[in-house]
């Protein structure tokens, strides 16, 4: 039964996505973070581009259900401010629930060419370091955003890249990036024996919306909260 329900196409509810980690449960498979991935393990990662709030709402919904996973935020982002006291109680929740942080890399932030590899090791491992103060521990795990090919399929010796061979050329790899499991399944091959799941919880809600409803109204708080702050400036 779990088989046949992870292979169908999907609503982006909460409610359905609830059902795919327990058929994935039901099919004995077990979850795993970004020390080491092992036949019938998923590492589930999780890239919050939207929204810190569905984050949590998703981390809280998989710690019920026993699942463990690695929330991987931006702080290079006009969406959500990582620094604000509501969004690094959101991440220290997180994590009190079970589940791993981690930092979300935008390299097109800083450069419109591949940098030299010092450059960019330099700065992820600034951006490991805010984490670092924010959560009172290292943060060695790293996920890049919009991915360049230059990182796919990489390792690096000072950080965990979540595109290493290990998890992304040697695995099974697959994701949910644009809503896509609205128009096919996620596993259109079958049941790979081990692989790493990306699911953005942004995309997904108590009732399911397309993908322009959220952006426009994501774009839509954004101009509010410039006004509110423009306004108090007496402008």
């Amino acid at each position: 039964m779990g088989e046949l329900f992870a292979l169908e196409r999907l609503t982006y509810r909460f409610e359905n996505y609830e059902r795919l980690l327990e058929s994935l449960l039901a099919d004995g498979f077990t979850f795993t973070d970004y020390s080491g991935l092992e036949r019938d393990q998923i590492v589930l990662r999780h890239d919050v581009d939207l929204s810190p709030a569905a984050a949590l709402e998703m981390a809280q919904l998989e710690a019920r259900l026993g699942v463990q996973s690695t929330y991987c935020f931006l702080l290079t982002t006009p969406v959500y401010n990582l620094l604000e006291t509501e969004h690094v109680r959101t991440l220290r929740d997180i994590e009190a629930l079970g589940h791993d942080v981690a930092l979300h890399f935008n390299t097109h932030h800083y450069w419109d060419d591949r940098p030299s590899a010092d450059d960019l090791t330099a700065q992820v491992c600034a951006e490991c370091d805010v984490f670092a103060q924010l959560l009172g521990h290292p943060v060695d795990t790293v996920s890049f955003h919009r991915p360049p090919e230059w990182v796919l399929g990489v390792d690096f010796d000072e950080f965990v890249n979540t595109y290493s061979p290990e998890f992304f050329t040697r695995t099974r790899y697959t994701s949910d990036s644009n809503q896509k499991w609205r128009l096919e399944p996620p596993f259109p091959g079958g049941r790979p024996d081990h692989l790493q799941l990306l699911v953005h919880p942004g995309l997904w809600g108590e009732d399911e919306r397309p993908l322009e409803e959220i952006v426009d109204e994501l774009a839509s708080d954004c101009r509010d909260h410039v006004e509110r702050y423009v306004e108090a400036l007496g402008v």
